[in-house]
């Protein structure tokens, strides 16, 4: 009976990682780091850090940010998008670089990002194979 009881929490345990939210990255983009900035309790944006694991320069990415609170329950997604311009240059081959989103989703502690479009500098582009 014991044995059953451990094998069930052990298959339970596992479930929850497998379908645990993740970030995801494209085209050698990876998502590094994504967080929710509160403030006195409210979450006020979220940050979020890349690396580009590519040959190329990056100039633009696209994402997805899904937020949730600590009991794993979904409450909305927001649009994010990082650009090079006047005072943001391209990131290079092996570059981390960030991006900081002031948005505010009620109750949200957590963010999982996935990147839905990544523009290189040479022009190319690489969208995520699904939309929503």
């Amino acid at each position: 009976m014991l044995r059953h009881f451990v094998l069930t929490l052990a298959i339970l345990g596992l479930s929850n990682i497998i379908y645990a939210q993740k970030n995801k990255g494209l085209a050698g983009i990876d998502v590094v780091k994504a967080a929710t900035q509160n403030t006195l309790g409210i979450n006020a944006g979220y940050y979020v850090e890349f690396k580009n694991n590519t040959d190329k320069e990056v100039d633009g990415v696209k994402w997805k940010a899904y937020f949730y609170d600590n009991f794993e329950a979904y409450k909305d997604k927001r649009d994010g998008k990082w650009q090079s311009g006047n005072f943001i240059k391209p990131a290079k081959p092996g570059e981390v670089f960030e991006d900081v989103e002031g948005i505010w989703v009620e109750d949200a502690t957590k963010v999982f990002v996935t990147i839905t479009e990544v523009h290189f500098t040479d022009g190319s582009s690489k969208k995520a194979a699904h939309k929503e």
